[in-house]
């Protein structure tokens, strides 16, 4: 009985080497990730595009069942409704387009705060960072295209909100008739589709275009000023760690989807009385401004285009070389400020449904929330710190107790899935197309945690080190 030589390759290991070497790919694995970058706030830009992901392949699957005519009875919400009670697993592909949709925009609003208060829009990623704001724009576009597709009361309300907006703009009755053509809700709801999938490939190209300029420009260092330090390989590690979150998110949406459905409001039929519909969370601020009686278009373009205008000039309003949020005081203050005045009007917007807001009290709100939040920001960059020069750091290898535990933690997982995907098995076979999610969304999540367990233990465990404390 003859051994492999030692040092001689196994045919899967040839396999990877001749596929990276063919697709050009020797970059990645040499590329060492910066022990900075591990950091979660780090992995938001990943998840978002997982996000992406998660609504394309669900966006083609609910456009196999969609009926995108209006008619007399609005036979485009019952598509939805068939799509939700009748379609095996349709509630969950819904929730799943539907929760990804919003935790898409929430992760992309996250990553662009991590990147504006760590200053990584200094130079030489100013391009990066508009291109970033600009998807992040198209993302919520798309959203309010997307949800006006279920044509319950509150697409209703989005549509005709849209078309005041956009008909009170200079030249607007012309735009109007370009976007709405003859205004019958059979054009619309047309309309609105082939917007909905032209804006999902213009978000495709940006992310493209954003992608190559960090690969040319690369993640920016510290903000504190120290030297980046290497932490583990991109290929395969740190690309196999990416894997195996988006295993453990997309379980988890698969969870919450069956747990909780999406909504799907009241039919909306233009003959009949229906509540307000309010808009999703991230346009509720907006809403709440349109809603104190100032003109429509100052309220819900103007003011929120101007403040937007302003973080998009940021890196040229805020020159100074540190990106130290201490020490761009002008940019920390802004930010905050924002931030406090998003979070207000979001909540005053969905607390005062169907109800004006008095513009008193929506200036004394702005006021407030300015002085509560700037005058922090202010004391907060008083006093400048220089930049880290720190000493190389001493590193030690290191085995962590949670790692002696990990061939008993991988065996538990395991057996975590087999159970959920019987159940699963069990329950798909009864009908009960929800439950049945809930269990294989467990599943997934048992999956990915496996997984990564698995590469820690094999890949990871000779990275891990802690740093040598001097007594």
């Amino acid at each position: 009985m003859t051994g492999r030589i030692k040092g001689e390759k196994s045919c899967l290991s040839w396999l990877v080497d001749w596929f990276i070497d063919r697709l050009g790919m020797e970059e990645f694995t040499s590329t060492m990730v910066w022990r900075h970058t591990l950091h979660p706030v780090y992995s938001l830009g990943g998840l978002t595009t997982l996000m992406f992901v998660i609504q394309a392949i669900t966006g083609l699957m609910l456009l196999m069942f969609y009926v995108p005519v209006f008619g007399e009875t609005n036979m485009a919400y019952d598509s939805v409704l068939r799509i939700s009670e009748e379609v095996a697993y349709g509630s969950i592909i819904r929730g799943l387009h539907f929760y990804g949709a919003n935790l898409m925009v929430l992760i992309a609003v996250l990553h662009f705060l991590r990147v504006y208060f760590m200053g990584s829009y200094k130079r030489p990623h100013e391009v990066t960072y508009i291109v970033g704001i600009l998807t992040g724009l198209t993302a919520i576009v798309a959203g309010v295209t997307g949800y006006s597709l279920r044509m319950d009361h509150v697409a209703g309300e989005a549509i005709r909100i849209g078309n005041t907006l956009i008909t009170g703009m200079p030249g607007g009755k012309t735009l109007a008739q370009i976007i709405y053509g003859t205004g019958t809700f059979d054009e619309i709801v047309g309309r609105y589709l082939a917007y909905h999938i032209t804006l999902a490939g213009l978000i495709l190209l940006l992310m493209l275009v954003h992608f190559f300029s960090i690969h040319q420009h690369h993640v920016s260092p510290p903000y504190d000023g120290s030297d980046p330090e290497p932490a583990v390989p991109f290929f395969p590690n740190h690309i196999l760690t990416e894997a195996a979150a988006a295993f453990v998110v997309i379980g988890a949406l698969i969870v919450v989807a069956a747990v909780f459905p999406a909504e799907l409001g009241k039919k909306f039929l233009p003959t009949k009385e229906l509540p307000v519909g309010q808009p999703e969370w991230y346009l509720m601020a907006v809403y709440a401004g349109i809603k104190t009686g100032v003109d429509p278009v100052f309220a819900g373009m103007v003011v929120p285009g101007i403040l937007l205008l302003i973080f998009v000039l940021m890196p040229w309003i805020d020159p100074a070389y540190s990106r130290h949020p201490r020490n761009r005081r002008i940019a920390t203050i802004y930010g905050a400020i924002m931030v406090g005045e998003f979070i207000a009007f979001t909540i005053y917007g969905m607390l005062t449904p169907g109800e004006q807001i008095p513009l008193i009290n929506a200036l004394t709100v702005a006021f407030v929330v300015a002085l509560i939040t700037g005058i922090p920001a202010a004391r907060y960059t008083s006093k400048p710190v220089p930049p880290v020069r720190r000493k190389p750091v001493k590193r030690v290898r290191h085995t962590p107790l949670v790692l002696e535990w990990g061939k008993y933690i991988f065996v538990l997982l395991l057996l975590v899935q087999l159970v959920t995907t019987v159940l699963g098995i069990q329950a798909h076979l009864q009908g009960t197309y929800n439950l049945a999610g809930f269990y294989f969304g467990l599943s997934i999540i048992a999956f990915g945690w496996a997984f990564f367990t698995a590469k820690v233990i094999l890949l990871d465990a000779k990275y891990i080190t802690r740093p040598v404390t001097s007594s």
